[in-house]
């Protein structure tokens, strides 16, 4: 994937999550191949990982609002299989997303990983 053209305003990312293409860019630079497309597959890993744990959370969100609004008109909750293994796909995103933390954690100096964290929020 490209690196996005310098002055760029926003900062597009890799899979729209967490590690940009900015970021991934610095990881690899220099690197032999072998560690650079291990990082970069451990990188685009996290952020596939955290898509699909976004997703999994507003289907069971979803699914638990449908929940609470058959329960108020007195409909049926028969159809309720799907919601027994929405837990099982979120806790498989969430182990693969930990997997993926885990092989950047080998690979990279504590410094490049620190820079991969979300700023802390501001105490208000």
């Amino acid at each position: 994937m490209p690196l996005p053209a310098p002055g760029m305003k926003k900062e597009t990312t890799v899979n729209d999550d967490r590690i940009t293409c900015r970021q991934l860019g610095q990881l690899i630079d220099g690197r032999d191949r072998p560690a650079a497309h291990a990082i970069e597959n451990a990188a685009r890993g996290v952020n596939a990982a955290e898509q699909a744990i976004r997703q999994n959370a507003a289907m069971i969100r979803a699914k638990l609002g449908e929940i609470e609004q058959r329960l108020g008109h007195g409909l049926s909750l028969s159809d309720l299989g799907e919601l027994q293994r929405m837990p099982a796909d979120l806790d498989r995103a969430v182990t693969l997303r930990q997997h993926h933390w885990q092989v950047l954690g080998a690979l990279l100096a504590e410094a490049e990983l620190d820079s991969l964290q979300p700023a802390a929020p501001l105490a208000r």
